[in-house]
């Protein structure tokens, strides 16, 4: 009965064991020292295969031809390692360089293995040698080509990166190490990205909204988010990605870059700032301060107050002092109010010495309210300039309520107006609720 794993070879005849050595598509040789490198004291014909001859034509070959079928260095590193002193019936492997017929060079995978019954110290090997030219190809066009995608990648502001959404794991180039510090793998990546320490958790909603939209079956997806680097600081990085899908359409594999925009986005925030912003006192202007508080109103719909406070006698200050001595005392007066507030609280400068305060999610809190009042009052009287020692400055403060006096920052602004010219036509120096003057 035929044995299920194939009979040993000592149940084969020799003329079978030979018609299989002669056959198989692998190079067989045993070789042995010579003088002048090594000796075959065996080959099958898949030996003089690999190297495009058969055993008559190779057996023709003048001597320099024979010698020269390896790769010399490659040989000669292949010699030094084999006659170092190695256990029988440990196997090495190398890869070799070899001429074949006709001039083309291509790739051997030699596996070299001393005899089990070998004695201490004898230098009779068993080899074998496969083709593996294709094989090097591809491996020798990968490293040229991850060779050049580093070229490209140092030549670029980009890092490339991979998120493989089956395992949840991150990779990138090597890039982010020099420019970010943050490591080239990352397990577990959507866990660390969401409440580690490499994406601002500012930006962590944008960087959860992307990723949704790409499971969900966007192909192309593009957010900007600050990474936070290995000294702690939050740069800012436009991250774009493409989705590999599998045929059932799950999304498998992210493929994209990230690209610093950090001076770029800077340099936008401080011309939108800019655009926004007073220059002399870096309150909103005008127009961004009735968007801003709009905004809050319709986000918040909490109940808030609209503040209108004008210098009492400002115009008098210039024509005495000068417009330079008028800027010195608006600045000194709005950095004190830029100290004395939330940074939730809008402040606005709507005219020369015109300013608005909003205060949201105060309630019905009248009490607090007149205390606010009290405080700007406060801080006007406080300043003193050095031209004029003697000069007291105070404001006239009008004062609407949302949503009870307005619903909309025009109706609230509207109101405060009054209050402050109520204000005004009776003495100046105070402050009042619109609905406390009829």
């Amino acid at each position: 009965m035929r044995r299920l794993g194939g009979d040993y070879e000592a149940n084969l005849s020799r003329e079978e064991l030979e018609t299989i050595l002669q056959e198989i598509v692998t190079g067989i040789a045993i070789v042995s020292p010579h003088p002048d490198g090594v000796r075959l004291d065996y080959t099958n014909n898949g030996f003089f295969q690999i190297f495009g001859y058969t055993r008559e034509e190779y057996e023709s070959l003048g001597d320099a031809v024979r010698l020269n079928l390896f790769h010399e260095r490659d040989f000669m590193n292949i010699v030094t390692k084999i006659n170092t002193d190695y256990a029988p019936g440990e196997v090495l492997q190398f890869e070799c360089r070899i001429n074949k017929k006709g001039g083309e060079q291509a790739w051997g995978l030699i596996s070299t293995r001393k005899p089990s019954n070998a004695a201490q110290g004898e230098q009779t090997f068993i080899c074998s040698i496969v083709d593996i030219t294709d094989l090097k190809k591809i491996q020798l066009n990968q490293e040229k080509e991850r060779k050049r995608y580093e070229i490209i990648e140092e030549l670029s502001d980009n890092i490339f990166f991979t998120y493989d959404v089956t395992n949840d794991v991150f990779e990138a180039s090597a890039k982010i190490l020099r420019s970010i510090g943050t490591r080239t793998r990352i397990e577990n990546a959507i866990e660390s990205m969401t409440y580690g320490d490499i994406i601002d958790h500012r930006d962590v909603p944008a960087f959860i909204g992307a990723l949704s939209n790409g499971l969900s079956g966007q192909r192309k997806n593009t957010f900007d988010a600050r990474i936070i680097n290995n000294r702690g600081d939050s740069v800012w990085h436009r991250i774009k990605f493409s989705v590999v899908f599998d045929e059932n359409d799950n999304a498998v594999q992210f493929v994209g870059n990230m690209t610093d925009i950090d001076k770029e986005k800077k340099e936008k925030n401080r011309l939108i700032a800019q655009a926004e912003t007073d220059q002399l006192t870096g309150f909103l202007n005008k127009l961004s301060t009735m968007l801003k508080v709009n905004e809050l109103i319709k986000e918040e719909e909490e109940e808030g107050a609209l503040f209108i406070f004008d210098i009492d006698n400002f115009k008098k200050l210039n024509d005495t002092y000068g417009h330079r001595v008028g800027d010195i005392f608006l600045k000194e007066f709005t950095g004190k109010l830029s100290l004395s507030f939330r940074t939730s609280d809008v402040l606005g400068r709507v005219g020369g010495e015109e300013f608005v305060l909003y205060l949201s999610g105060v309630g019905d809190n009248k009490h607090y309210l007149e205390e606010k009042a009290v405080q700007i009052q406060s801080i006007c009287n406080s300043i003193r300039l050095e031209v004029a020692p003697e000069e007291e400055f105070s404001c006239s403060i009008g004062i609407s309520r949302f949503p009870s006096d307005g619903k909309t920052y025009t109706e609230l602004y509207e109101k405060a107006d009054k209050a402050m010219y109520y204000v005004k036509n009776h003495g100046k120096k105070n402050f009042a609720f619109i609905d406390e003057i009829g």
